[in-house]
């Protein structure tokens, strides 16, 4: 007798062959995915400085304020905001973003921002400044869900 195709084991072989293979890194599951992300800020007329990362694999999120990397500090989320980092950085609408958002005009004054964020060996980067037009909701999405954690766990 042939196997039932809608058995539950040939429906999860079907997901997990068929379409999970066809998944982008960023669309599966982060739990068994390594991943990691750095966001900076610099520039301004207070020369400000502010870099957020995070790496799956040590479970840390590292922050600093001071470009000669002095003023440092390093905790490890708890397990509800590792699941909120995956969260957000799961946002597949990233990877579709361009490289570059330039502001309409030049201005020494600016902060520029930039986002990397790494998923398995899929890696993006983007860039802008407050004063850059059209910048996707997700990276904003992004960089305000990682500052709501850094800020609650005192990071920054």
């Amino acid at each position: 007798m042939a196997e039932n195709q809608d058995s539950p084991e040939a429906i999860e072989f079907f997901f997990r062959h068929e379409i999970g293979e066809q998944q982008s890194p960023e669309d599966r599951d982060l739990s068994n995915t390594e991943f990691s992300f750095k966001y900076t800020e610099l520039g301004g007329i207070s020369n400000r400085y502010l870099i957020i990362s995070y790496n799956s694999k040590t479970n840390i999120i590292t922050s600093s304020t001071d470009v000669s990397g002095s003023n440092t500090t390093q905790k490890q989320p708890t397990e509800s905001d590792e699941q909120e980092l995956k969260e957000v950085v799961r946002a597949k609408e990233f990877f579709n973003t361009k490289t570059d958002y330039p502001p309409e005009k030049e201005d020494e004054n600016l902060i520029a921002h930039t986002l990397t964020i790494t998923v398995g060996d899929k890696i993006h980067t983007t860039g802008w400044t407050g004063a850059s037009k059209d910048i996707p909701e997700s990276i904003i999405k992004i960089v305000n869900g990682t500052k709501k954690i850094v800020s609650k766990e005192k990071i920054v």
